[in-house]
């Protein structure tokens, strides 16, 4: 272990992998509660916080937890996330499937994708996200009908949204069933939900509506104010059904000690743990600041920190 005056290098401000993922152990406490009801009863889990505030460091954390834990041997994960890019429709479902048939994890999954049922809705799915965004790219004029149609206005891609929904939940069962018979769970991981188009956003909310049991659907959702209405009409989604929202806010002392531990091999201590807590707390910010007193070769101690604080959080 290495003391505060010896620095294992800086790192990357980039999501966290899931071994080095620090503190947050009654989140990861109570996403587990959850997983282990996931068999009898579908579940959603909402993991939402500010700008830094390690939702997609969670939910790799989530992705591993899954994959090598649950079950004993571990369960199918599939993660995906949304993109910042204007007008990007339906890709993130599409890229879902893709991500689906190309799981080679466990060889038993791969069978279950092969049953003829659900093979059926993958193709048709698959058919209808071609419809209603062929590239999968920016908003045509297509694809902002397609927009208005899944909101319910009666328009020409009606059809197409309908269909998609509809085999989108098909594939969804099939693979239900396959599941039961190997009594394991399946994840779908969705970060920045918050940048998802308004396609997008719809049928992820008719999914958390009638998603079939032994799924869990793990989503990020980034809280600012210009994402606020659809993070009230994801927390009646939540509350309606009774899922599960995971807050994550500033990290607690003993978080923050741990984060030391395993991402730069530091030892700090008590006083400094509970200042950066109190002071910074957001993982983003205690990386920034872990690295900026490494460019400057600076203890990782109370009063170093106490300096660079004015820095780090304007």
């Amino acid at each position: 272990m290495g003391n505060n005056n010896s620095w294992k290098g800086e790192i990357s401000i980039a999501p966290c992998p899931a071994g080095e993922f620090s503190g947050r152990h009654k989140e990861r406490l109570r996403l587990i509660e959850v997983l282990q009801v996931t068999k009898e009863r579908s579940q959603v889990i909402l993991a939402t916080g500010r700008r830094g505030s390690g939702k997609s460091s969670f939910l790799n954390w989530a992705e591993n937890e899954i994959q090598s834990k649950t079950g004993g041997e571990g369960c199918p994960a599939i993660k995906k996330g949304f993109s910042e890019t204007p007008g990007m429709v339906i890709e993130t479902y599409r890229d879902l499937l893709v991500g689906m048939k190309e799981y080679k994890k466990f060889g038993w999954f791969s069978k279950t994708l092969d049953n003829s049922k659900v093979k059926k809705y993958f193709d048709i799915s698959m058919s209808a996200l071609e419809k209603l965004s062929p590239l999968a790219g920016p908003y045509g004029a297509g694809v902002n009908a397609a927009a208005i149609a899944a909101k319910g206005i009666v328009s020409s891609p009606t059809a197409d949204y309908a269909q998609l929904r509809s085999s989108f939940l098909s594939v969804l069962s099939g693979i239900s069933e396959e599941l039961a018979k190997n009594d394991k769970i399946m994840a779908i991981l969705l970060d920045d939900v918050q940048w998802s188009t308004d396609p997008d956003f719809q049928l992820l909310k008719d999914l958390m509506k009638v998603l079939p049991c032994r799924i869990v659907l793990i989503i990020s959702f980034r809280l600012e104010a210009k994402s606020e209405k659809r993070y009230i009409e994801l927390k009646e989604e939540v509350a309606r059904f009774h899922y599960t929202e995971i807050k994550l806010a500033g990290m607690d002392n003993e978080g923050i000690v741990e984060l030391a531990k395993k991402r730069y091999d530091l030892q700090i201590d008590d006083a400094t743990a509970d200042f950066l807590a109190a002071n910074i707390g957001d993982p983003f910010c205690l990386v920034n600041s872990f690295n900026l007193l490494q460019r400057q070769k600076s203890k990782a101690d109370l009063d170093h920190f106490q300096a660079i604080k004015p820095e780090i959080i304007e």
